[in-house]
């Protein structure tokens, strides 16, 4: 379609009333491949027609295109999407839902799944949450912001509209859940006589899944117990194996996906013609990884010129906008022989630029391990020179690059000196440098490393540190050691007995532990090593406080557990699986990293579960003000000038209102205390001293803090 053709078209699809978004983001989809300036004008044009007509599901539209094109539409900015949305809500209902989904915060893809949500939210609707599971909408309260839903387990539930467009999805009605709720018999038929039909149908709702995942969503639903999987499983797979109308593949390991067919894929000439046309980088990248499967790794002669073009293309289109995806296809294009050494040598080139991007590090973090150990790979046999690079990167990349990268210069001396200088490093320790070290102290021996002790001495001033983003998954990885048995008991077989009592002390004297975990390590240590109890503190203890905190903190603890029982830690078992699929576990860094983090989720699912054991709600009301107490406000006089807590349960803490814990160090100091009484209260340095002042019951702005209960809880991403 030419120039001229193509605005006609536009023009005429923009005039045409109602408008259909749908046809004229294909038509600027399409322009994109030949005319990015066009293309952009035309959905600049696009956006100012949708902000006339006040329609905010369509300028929903227009940034989920937004976000699905950003690389070929960076002329335009999020914020300049960001005032389309706004802009386009000019009715007191679909502003009450831009103001509820952080518009100024959220990123594009965010924003579209918010407002899709918030937008088809109507009584009746059935809809599905991480937290409460399956339900169905009741009401929209707009005057407090609230949508109300009967959930299975909870009817009435109320939950704020920025809580609901980020915690939940809308299942249509072919929907297996919402199937199931309108006409429970006829699903307990279905599994009962066509279990196949229910493996599809669960498939469609949900997406692909794992025979694992699979049983798992059977068993959460009620549908399939885990006691019946294996029958309702073999006639399932026996039903879905001889259905050829409608294929099914089903894979060999249980690991891998379901996938729904439209036909059997033969890779023929048909499938070599759709090929040709694709257009997406990622279904480009992908259609050639399944053909070489398929193929057997070999790229039949008749093949090559439509590959070779097509991942040109798609390289091409990945240029300086998705440096993973571009590494992905260089390495392809070389292993399939599609490219020239001078092409090779100017990727590679490309990929090494040390600009503001940091190019290599962008890709790597982005990439499998076996994906890295093949870009070093091909960078060190395109540029030799290149390993200078990659060992100046060491102290930069994420946990799984910097073992695929170690791998593949293992045995090399001037990997082996420069991991070597990181590791002796006395300020600023590279914790994933720290947690490599320690999984290989004992199979790499030609580097050299520093001693166990000396590796584990550092392991705990990380500990003791604070940390975020990729260091502190690390820190937390370095925890999960401590607190497995195993790693202790071989621990304590590699030290010497006087290195084994400086670590016993180190941690004894260490403050980085909650008290339960320092006491198990301290345990376990004295029984692997029994002379080790006797530099064992004793240490004095008061009478236990009762474990109380308010429903706010209790609530918000309690739907964090439940994320975690029912989100995080499935989410790690299909990890674990899928890693372990990719074979030697040996030298598989998923697969160690995935079962490192599964160590730190069952070590908080074990403590969440005691803490709300032992935790009591309480509300704070009618407490005395003669002694300090938790729900009272405290007046201290000091040096500095007049400072004013308020104390309440264990779990409640605010900076902004001077909320602490009655298990800090602070509340201990004043609790029991009376108006006149000297204090003194722990600080940076020493001690700060003090006088009560005064004792009273909490203000207004604690009392609207409590009453703020939590109705979902809502995980951040890394």
């Amino acid at each position: 379609m030419d120039k001229t053709e193509f605005e006609g078209k536009m023009q005429e699809l923009l005039k045409a009333e109602p408008l259909n978004i749908e046809a004229v983001t294909a038509l600027i989809r399409d322009r994109l491949a030949d005319d990015v300036k066009g293309a952009v004008r035309a959905f600049s044009v696009l956006t100012e027609v949708v902000v006339d007509q006040k329609n905010l599901a369509n300028a929903v539209a227009c940034i989920k295109f937004y976000s699905e094109h950003a690389e070929q539409l960076r002329d335009i900015t999020l914020n300049q999407m960001r005032e389309v949305i706004r802009r386009s809500a000019t009715t007191a209902e679909d502003k009450l839902l831009v103001d509820s989904i952080g518009l100024n915060t959220a990123i594009a893809s965010a924003i579209v799944r918010r407002l899709s949500v918030l937008l088809a939210l109507k009584p009746g609707v059935y809809v599905n949450s991480q937290s409460w599971g399956f339900g169905q909408v009741q009401q929209i309260d707009t005057f407090y912001s609230k949508v109300i839903i009967d959930f299975s387990g909870k009817k009435g539930h109320a939950m704020s509209l920025s809580v609901a467009g980020q915690n939940l999805s809308v299942a249509d009605d072919n929907h297996l859940m919402t199937r199931y709720m309108k006409d429970p018999e006829s699903i307990k038929t279905m599994v009962e006589k066509h279990p196949g039909e229910v493996v599809r149908l669960t498939i469609q709702s949900y997406g692909e899944m794992s025979v694992i995942r699979l049983a798992e969503r059977l068993a959460e639903t009620g549908l399939v117990p885990q006691a019946n999987w294996k029958k309702f499983w073999e006639s399932a797979r026996r039903s879905l194996k001889a259905d050829k109308v409608n294929p099914v593949e089903i894979p060999t390991k249980r690991t891998d996906p379901i996938r729904l067919l439209d036909a059997e894929e033969d890779f023929g000439d048909k499938w070599l013609a759709r090929y040709a046309r694709q257009k997406d980088i990622k279904a480009i990248y992908d259609s050639t990884i399944a053909l070489m499967a398929a193929k057997k790794d070999e790229l039949p002669d008749g093949y090559r010129k439509t590959v070779g073009e097509r991942l040109a293309f798609a390289l091409k289109g990945a240029e300086r906008t998705d440096y993973p995806r571009y590494a992905q296809l260089a390495v392809l294009m070389r292993d399939l022989k599609l490219s020239s050494e001078e092409a090779q040598v100017a990727q590679a080139d490309l990929l090494l630029e040390e600009d503001e991007t940091e190019n290599l590090l962008c890709a790597m973090r982005g990439l499998s391990a076996r994906d890295v150990t093949a870009l070093a790979g091909f960078l060190l046999a395109v540029k030799p020179e290149s390993k200078g690079i990659l060992l100046d990167y060491l102290p930069q990349y994420n946990s799984v690059s910097l073992s695929a990268v170690l791998s593949v210069l293992a045995n090399d001396e001037a990997t082996g000196n420069a991991v070597r200088s990181i590791l002796a490093r006395q300020a600023n320790v590279v914790p994933t440098m720290v947690v490599w070290a320690l999984r290989n102290c004992n199979s790499n021996t030609t580097w050299q490393l520093p001693s166990l002790n000396e590796l584990v001495t550092t392991a705990i001033y990380i500990i003791e540190q604070r940390h975020t983003g990729e260091n502190l998954k690390m820190r937390n990885t370095l925890q999960a050691f401590f607190d497995s048995a195993r790693w202790l008991e071989e621990l304590c077989k590699q030290l010497t007995a006087f290195d084994r009592q400086v670590i016993f002390e180190r941690i004894q004297a260490s403050t980085a532990w909650e008290t339960t975990s320092q006491r198990n390590i301290l345990v376990r240590m004295a029984h692997n090593d029994p002379a080790l109890a006797k530099f064992r503190r004793q240490v004095k203890t008061q009478t236990e406080q009762e474990h109380i905190t308010s429903l706010r903190s209790y609530t918000a603890m309690q739907l964090a557990y439940d994320h975690l029982i029912n989100v995080e830690i499935p989410a790690n078992t299909r990890d674990i699986a899928t890693a372990r699929s990719y074979g030697d576990l040996r030298e598989n860094a998923e697969y160690q990293f995935a079962k490192d983090h599964q160590r730190v989720l069952l070590s908080r699912q074990d403590e969440m579960a005691r803490r709300l054991k032992a935790l009591k709600v309480a509300d704070f009301s009618n407490v005395s003000t003669d002694t300090v107490v938790p729900g009272t406000r405290v007046t201290l006089k000091t040096d500095k000038g007049e400072l004013v807590y308020t104390i309440l349960g264990e779990l409640d803490s605010d900076e902004t209102l001077n909320i602490i814990s009655c298990r800090t160090r602070l509340a201990a100091a004043l609790l029991g205390k009376r108006t006149g009484d000297a204090v003194e209260l722990p600080a940076e340095k020493g001690v700060l001293r003090a006088t009560v002042t005064g004792i009273s019951v909490m203000d207004d702005a604690v009392r609207a803090w409590l009453a703020a209960i939590p109705t979902a809880h809502v995980v951040a991403n890394a």
